[in-house]
């Protein structure tokens, strides 16, 4: 702590001592809730956003197909090739049968 600041009851609080709870007068009351205010947010909110242009869109849905595509053609032959060797492994075990 800097010599400049003056030590206070919160900082001397041992651990795991939960702060005393807010008094009545504290707290303020909980507004009630406005549907037409909360949808007329949304709507504020939404114009807020920013959409992707078709030509985004389907730019990006190709991509998302042709990495699919190389992915599955990728697992496709690992899968095989690890099919292959465990064959060639049981044909290794059996020999000696």
């Amino acid at each position: 702590m800097a010599k400049d600041q003056a030590a206070t009851p919160t900082t001397l609080r041992p651990r795991g001592q939960n702060r005393a709870a807010p008094a009545a007068a504290d707290v303020a009351p909980k507004a009630p809730f406005d549907p037409i205010k909360f949808f007329r947010e949304v709507r504020l909110e939404a114009r807020k956003v920013t959409w992707t242009t078709w030509k985004e869109t389907w730019i990006t849905s190709v991509m998302v197909g042709i990495m699919v595509v190389l992915s599955s053609i990728f697992f496709f032959a690992v899968d095989a090739g690890f099919s292959f060797l465990t064959s060639q492994v049981y044909k290794l075990g059996s020999l000696g049968s």
